[in-house]
């Protein structure tokens, strides 16, 4: 049958013009899939560009072309019955389904194709859609490799990766599920996803699961990825991160979950965490104890903040006694007001505990933390009933330590049994050790403070704590006096030069024992230095309380001071001065004792003086000449005598002793008894020894000069222990010989015994500087020491200066008082060295020191000390009659003629 349907093409209108194409030329057009249409001949009648495409051909060769034989390779003719393009042509239904077509080059086209009958000028006309199934095929065989990936991906996952649907119900489940929760597939494909979760948290997510199904809200359980806790299959909770996300199949709605253990990783957080904790909690106990004012707050502060922060809810502190060994409580608490826990504070106030003895003794033993899980079944915890009664179970403690000392013990408890944290007990180690060092602060402070007024040596207290004490005393006595007692100890300085520093320690400290021993309770003893002691004595109310203080401190150092084996005696110069009145100054009450103890030493020492008005009045005159000292030298005040020396064996003049004397502008002239002491104290001692060595120098150069043919004088000047141990002491004679001209050989040096025993290393430095100069070397008042004569051979001594209280028993009837100045004399010749005698007054004075073969004589019997005129005078005179002076008063008369 020959179809009438005529291929399509696009017809012209009757003026030859387009006729426009109709929608369905325009669906033909841009459709991807083949359209072509087959009459009952089998003939192509209408194709679109998509069909010639995927044939391999051009619509102008489709068209008109028969189907079966170019599509088919079958002969040309009326489709067949089994032709899927014609089949509709034939059955009069649709048809639809994939066939192979034959495209251009003999190549296969497979294609999905549905096929319709249609009428077209009442001719059936067969439609046929196709497209090309290779790239259907190649998209599912990508999804096909893709899903396989994914299965290999989520089977291989340590991750649970869970589906479900709009149900709730599991739809699939990987191994990494099995792994972590214990249920293969089997047991959990079709059951509710609740299986997997707390039983506290299945409601929420059936409310959640409800929400989303209604209200199409895609948050079904928090924002991305979210961790919530687990269940597995025995039951045991564990903390997961759930990444959840849903999508649409057809008309379902399902849900996969992956699901990731995080366990380990929460187990590190918390510790983490926890030790970040600890390190904020020991920044915060190191901060806040070190803004604490006292090592109690600090503990007290430390307490609190390590029970806020470890939530245990009581805590204690035990603090050490004294001797190192007794913990006792604080009663220092942190804890709830609950009236439960009294037995146990009871029990714990009442409790001391030594060393290894319960929990705090065990900590004071190991000096290391220590835990106890539960104190209500330990056998070393002497509190336990008490802990029992309370609701106590766990306990820890630790140490605070001061170096390597327990200083304080702090201790923990809750209501449960606990087993032991060693992190925790770290820890609470570094804050112990923390908290030890604000105790050890202010342990230092503590000896600083007493160091600062206290004696080392002895531990009394010092001079600025005694001052402060007295100054209150005076202050805030209500009733009788204060007195104040000096105690200088006699002749101490000979205890160091013979024995040694450590003996002359070992006086002072056990003289300290001994002054506290015999006073008040409440009276203070303090060293002031040296071998001085001062002793205040509050209510003082006669006389009688003087005299006993002043006797019972001069009775405790009566009996001897055993040195290794060896008793030394020691005395003591007590001075005491009483404040009666209201008020009182507190350094003059120090000063009037300390004057009234030069008097007792003044006085033959061994005694006590108390401080009266006379003394005051030489006090008055004491300050006066310090005062006016200052300025005497720079208002040249000073001159020099000359106390002639005599020949003794041709009773010719030889020498003078240089003696300073203070012309007071008020007082006229001032004895050297009342200034030079005051010279030593005040240290102008060394301006003035300086100015009167110049001046004997320049004195002895003048007399040179204006005697030229006389045999030159000998200038002795005394030399003050503050100038001996002077550094430039040498150099500071030579400039006086430089500068004044005067010979070194004329210039003797007197040095006082006393003062040569004081550090002899260095005094025999300084003397043999001295005799390096050409100077020579005089012991003054030898005899008054106790100097021995090993000491004299290793000093370069030239002259022994005889003191005059020796002489003075010269030409007496007892042969004894003699007996000194002989024995002088004769030590002095045996060591070559010349000898002068002082205090020469009488004429049997004379004679016996003549007969003993001594040196030279000096004294008032020769002529007491002249000014430089009169001496000069004296020198002046013809054939001088010095030469043959026998008495004072034939100087006396000579000097009268002038």
């Amino acid at each position: 049958m020959t179809s009438k349907l005529r291929p399509w093409r696009r017809d012209r209108g009757a003026a030859g013009t387009a006729v426009p194409p109709t929608l369905a030329d325009r669906l033909l057009a841009v459709t991807d899939q083949g359209v072509y249409a087959v009459d009952m001949a089998g003939r192509c009648v209408l194709a679109n560009e998509a069909a010639a495409r995927l044939l391999g051909t051009v619509r102008p060769l489709l068209l008109g072309a028969h189907v079966h034989e170019e599509h088919h390779g079958r002969p040309a003719g009326e489709p067949a019955e089994d032709c899927p393009l014609c089949a509709p042509l034939h059955s009069g239904r649709p048809a639809r389904g994939t066939a192979t077509l034959t495209a251009v080059g003999h190549s296969s086209l497979t294609v999905d194709y549905v096929s319709s009958l249609v009428t077209h000028e009442d001719e059936p006309v067969a439609v046929f859609w196709f497209q090309d199934v290779a790239p259907r095929n190649q998209t599912e065989s990508a999804l096909h490799q893709l899903e396989m990936k994914y299965r290999a991906v989520t089977e291989s996952a340590s991750d649970a990766i869970v589906s479900a649907d709009a149900r709730g119900l599991i739809v699939s489940w990987n191994r990494g599920g099995e792994a972590m929760f214990g249920y293969a597939a089997e047991d959990v494909i079709g059951k509710p996803l609740t299986i997997l979760m707390p039983e506290r948290y299945r409601d929420a997510h059936e409310r959640g699961m409800g929400r989303f199904l209604l209200t199409g809200e895609p948050r079904v359980i928090g924002s991305g990825a979210v961790e919530v806790h687990a269940q597995r299959a025995d039951g045991t909770e564990f903390p997961v991160e759930l990444s959840l996300s849903h999508w649409a199949e057809g008309e379902g709605r399902f849900f996969t979950g992956i699901l990731r253990d995080i366990t380990e990783r929460k187990r590190a957080e918390a510790a983490l965490a926890r030790e970040t904790g600890f390190i904020r909690l020991l920044q915060r106990v190191s901060v806040a104890s070190n803004e604490t004012s006292s090592g109690r707050e600090a503990l007290e502060t430390g307490l609190r903040m390590i029970a806020e922060h470890t939530g245990w809810p009581v805590g204690h502190i035990y603090l050490v006694d004294d001797d190192g060994e007794t913990l006792r409580s604080s009663n220092i608490w942190v804890r709830p007001d609950d009236d439960r826990l009294l037995p146990f504070l009871q029990a714990t106030t009442a409790t001391p505990f030594r060393a290894g003895t319960g929990l705090p003794g065990r900590v004071l033993a190991s000096k290391q933390p220590s835990w106890i899980c539960d104190v209500t079944t330990d056998d070393n915890f002497p509190r336990r009933a008490a802990a029992r009664d309370s609701g106590l179970a766990a306990a820890f403690a630790f140490p605070v330590l001061v170096g390597s000392e327990v200083t304080a013990v702090l201790e923990f408890f809750t209501s449960e049994p606990l087993q032991p944290d060693d992190a925790l007990c770290e820890v609470m180690g570094q804050i112990g050790t923390q908290l030890g060092r604000v105790v050890e602060r202010e342990l230092a402070q503590g000896r600083l403070t007493h160091h600062a007024l206290h004696d080392p040596l002895t531990g009394l207290p010092n001079r600025v704590l005694l001052l402060d004490r007295l100054e209150v005393a005076l202050a805030q006595r209500s009733r009788g006096g204060v007195a104040v007692a000096f105690v200088d100890l006699d002749h101490f300085k000979l205890i160091n030069d013979s024995l040694g520093h450590a003996a002359g320690d070992t006086v002072i400290t056990a003289a300290a024992t001994r002054l506290r021993a015999v006073v008040r309770p409440g009276d203070t003893v303090a060293r002031f230095g040296g071998d001085e002691f001062v002793v205040l004595a509050e209510s003082v109310v006669d006389e009688r309380d003087v005299e006993g203080l002043a006797e019972r401190l001069a009775g405790a150092l009566a009996e001897p001071f055993d040195l290794a084996g060896d008793e030394v005696f020691v005395t003591a110069s007590i001075g005491i001065a009483v404040s009666s009145g209201t008020g009182g100054d507190a350094h003059g009450l120090l000063r009037d004792a300390d004057a009234a103890m030069y008097r007792a030493k003044e006085a033959g020492r061994a005694r006590h003086e108390v401080f009266d008005s006379v003394m005051r009045a030489g006090a008055i005159r004491r300050l006066e000449i310090v005062n006016d000292l200052h300025r005497a030298l720079e208002r040249n005040q000073f001159v020099l005598h000359f106390q002639p020396q005599i020949d003794l064996r041709t009773n010719s003049l030889i020498g003078v002793e240089a003696l300073l004397r203070w012309v007071h502008p008020e007082r006229g002239l001032i004895p050297p008894l009342e200034f030079i002491p005051v010279a030593e104290e005040t240290g102008l001692i060394n301006d003035l020894g300086r100015w009167v060595l110049r001046a004997a120098c320049q004195q002895g150069r003048t007399w040179l000069d204006r005697f030229p043919d006389r045999e030159p004088l000998v200038m002795s000047v005394n030399l003050s222990g503050r100038q001996l141990h002077q550094p430039r002491l040498a150099e500071e004679v030579a400039a006086a010989l430089e500068d004044s001209g005067f010979p070194a050989d004329q210039l003797v040096l007197e040095i006082t015994e006393s003062v040569l025993m004081n550090d002899t290393a260095a005094t025999i430095h300084t003397l043999e500087a001295l005799k390096e100069l050409g100077v020579r070397l005089a012991i003054d008042d030898f005899g008054t020491g106790y100097s021995s004569l090993t000491y004299l051979q290793r000093f370069p001594i030239d002259i022994l200066k005889i003191d005059k209280s020796f002489v003075d028993g010269l030409g007496s009837a007892n042969i004894e008082e003699s007996a000194v100045t002989r024995t002088i004399v004769a030590l002095a010749k045996t060591l070559r060295l010349e000898t002068v005698a002082e205090g020469v007054e009488r004429s049997e004075h004379v004679r016996e020191l003549q007969s003993l073969h001594c040196d030279i004589g000096q004294g008032y019997f020769f002529a007491r000390p002249l000014d430089a005129g009169a001496l000069t005078t004296l020198m002046a005179q013809p054939d001088t009659p010095v030469a043959a002076l026998g008495s004072l008063a034939d100087v006396d008369r000579l000097l009268g003629s002038r």
